[in-house]
């Protein structure tokens, strides 16, 4: 099977653009109706176009009879990418107005040929509907409950307090009933977990906050609380704990911390029941985020079958790649350093008297490398310019600093002064792979982009987008 390749920077940039301009354009034809699978292929537009109508002032052009790209999202699509939407050249409006227009044609003609998703993105989507679900159903609850206390006359609480108490509302609705022995041993069991401490290691302090307690294997299966939801168990509850994040794993030293997580998981257990109630992923605002979420994915893979996979990456063809812009894989020249940071002038100025003394750079940038540190540094006129210049006048063996660099000094002895030196291909093969990759991907999406547009039907309204444009140009700042 072939490995996925990333897709390069200009494919992403479009994928991301394709992505927020679906979401301004909730009459598209996958705004409509969103589902957990590649949509069936579209009917094609008719051979020949029907009159065009006046287009209103609210619409700056039509794509076919399917799409109007308003002023109002064009303006959104606009700050989305970057730009000022106040301060438009009539240069800037057509390019963005261009892009916009490249996004929703490959949009649709990826929705139209049905392609299969890709693995990855079929799991990606259902990790996304998961969450949107959720996110609408817990949106529901608070309204519901910031309704109520408005109706009340009580006092706005901001989003944390809020979801606390929401949680607290529905325990007075479902009434759990725990076992508060066994809630006992159970926060025992949390509070008898080592915790760590600032002497330790960041590895061992992460390995630490991913203990788990230890259960007897008599209480995994006993219930912990009852209610209107069924049986919670402490199998539940490790299970819920286990799939924290390690870092964000709450600190629990006794029952009531029990209790907390118990209730936690029973208010997630509510927003699951709500989230899979068909009605809630057929309302349109949810529909519509689902719809963007399948129009992405479907770009993406169709991208990923139509044009990606269909580049050869054989030696023959990187080596003829490789001899065309040989030049791009040289070694730029180059500076390589012994570089150590201290904490104080008079270390610092020890160091540097040590580095001057032949061998000694060397031989400590060996014993770090060993013990798994680096000391060695590569630099480059890109890299940073004054410390190439400043390392190129002082030459290999020479010694700078320190220098304070911040609340820190810095000295650094160089080994060696490289010139630019060409490559050979078996030296850079995967920057050819890589660079060869982008260049054939991004050529192949363009002239599928304007293959696109050579055949659209696409109606402007030239009144409204003079409108949108600055009558005059903006003064320099």
């Amino acid at each position: 099977m072939r490995v996925l390749q990333p897709f390069p920077r200009s494919l992403r940039a479009c994928l991301r653009g394709a992505v927020f301009v679906a979401l301004l354009m909730p009459g598209t034809a996958a705004a409509q109706k969103a589902a957990p699978a590649p949509p069936a292929k579209a009917p094609k537009a008719p051979a020949t176009a029907k009159p065009a109508r006046p287009l209103p002032d609210s619409v700056l052009i039509r794509i076919g009879d399917r799409e109007d790209v308003t002023v109002r999202r064009f303006r959104r699509a606009v700050g989305l990418l970057g730009g000022d939407p106040d301060s438009l050249t009539p240069t800037d409006r057509d390019r963005f107005l261009d892009l916009v227009l490249e996004q929703r044609l490959l949009a649709a003609h990826a929705v139209a040929a049905g392609l299969p998703w890709t693995a990855a993105d079929s799991a990606r989507y259902r990790s996304e509907r998961d969450n949107t679900l959720l996110r609408a159903a817990l949106a529901d609850r608070l309204t519901a409950l910031e309704n109520k206390r408005r109706a009340a006359g009580q006092p706005d609480l901001d989003e944390q307090a809020l979801g606390a108490a929401a949680r607290e509302s529905l325990m007075v609705e479902l009434k759990p009933v725990y076992d508060e022995d066994l809630l006992r041993r159970i926060g025992s069991a949390f509070a008898e977990l080592p915790q760590p401490d600032a002497k330790m290691s960041a590895a061992e302090q992460v390995k630490l906050l991913g203990r788990m307690p230890e259960v007897a294997a008599a209480d995994t299966v006993r219930v912990l609380a009852r209610s209107q939801l069924g049986e919670y168990r402490v199998s539940d509850l490790l299970q819920d704990y286990r799939r924290l994040s390690s870092i964000y794993r709450p600190r629990i030293n006794d029952a009531d911390g029990v209790r907390a997580m118990v209730q936690n998981a029973l208010f997630e257990r509510t927003l699951r029941n709500a989230a899979a109630a068909p009605a809630l992923a057929r309302r349109p605002e949810v529909a519509a985020v689902l719809a963007d979420r399948v129009e992405f994915h479907s770009v993406n893979s169709y991208l990923q079958h139509a044009i990606m996979e269909k580049i050869p990456s054989d030696s023959l063809t990187l080596q003829r790649y490789h001899k065309a812009h040989k030049s791009d894989f040289d070694q730029p020249a180059r500076t390589v350093l012994v570089t150590i940071m201290l904490g104080d002038s008079v270390a610092a100025d020890s160091l540097a008297r040590l580095f001057a003394m032949p061998g000694n750079a060397e031989s400590l940038a060996f014993q770090a490398q060993r013990a798994g540190s680096n000391y060695t540094q590569v630099v480059t006129a890109a890299s940073d310019s004054a410390l190439y210049a400043r390392t190129r006048a002082i030459g290999a063996g020479g010694v700078g600093g320190p220098d304070r660099i911040g609340g820190a000094f810095r000295v650094f002895k160089v080994l060696s002064v490289d010139p630019r030196t060409a490559q050979e291909f078996k030296a850079v093969r995967e920057r050819v792979h890589q660079a060869w990759y982008e260049a054939e991907g991004e050529r192949r999406v363009r002239a599928l982009l304007d293959g696109l547009k050579r055949t659209a039907h696409v109606q402007r309204n030239d009144v409204a987008l003079r409108a949108i444009v600055l009558s005059a140009p903006p003064h320099p700042r």
